[in-house]
């Protein structure tokens, strides 16, 4: 085969090296917008969590006990929920702990919890909410 030969059967049946530049742009973009959308799906969830608690205040009521008063909003009002509920102590180990049943039903809530303690407690907390 000569050499003109040679390079006509080469063009004609030689495949492409890939895809066109114009492709690869189209799908590094598509590849972003997309993980943009997946990214954007989960900081929505984290920055707007179902269930929220705040603390209202505490009073130390004995060397054994901790009155904690506290408010939880529950956007899936229709779900019962747990809060944890904690005392700490001056160096701010855990001294007493406390599992808060919070009833399905209004949206805002107000709750207390007297915390039994080791001993003597400075603070009261919510520690954590969860949906049941």
């Amino acid at each position: 085969m000569t050499s003109e030969v040679q390079d006509e059967v080469v063009a004609r049946y030689a495949r492409s090296s890939g895809l066109t530049r114009r492709s690869r742009i189209a799908l590094g973009v598509a590849g972003v917008l997309a993980l943009t959308g997946v990214v954007s799906y989960i900081g929505l969830k984290q920055a707007a969590p179902p269930l929220t608690a705040t603390v209202l205040g505490y009073q130390v009521a004995s060397d054994h006990s901790v009155d904690v008063h506290f408010q939880v909003d529950n956007h899936d009002h229709g779900k019962p929920a747990t809060c944890t509920v904690r005392a700490r102590d001056y160096g701010g180990n855990e001294v007493g702990r406390l599992d808060v049943p919070v009833p399905a039903g209004r949206q805002t809530q107000v709750l207390s919890a007297t915390i039994r303690t080791s001993s003597r407690a400075i603070s009261g907390e919510v520690l954590d909410c969860q949906l049941t």
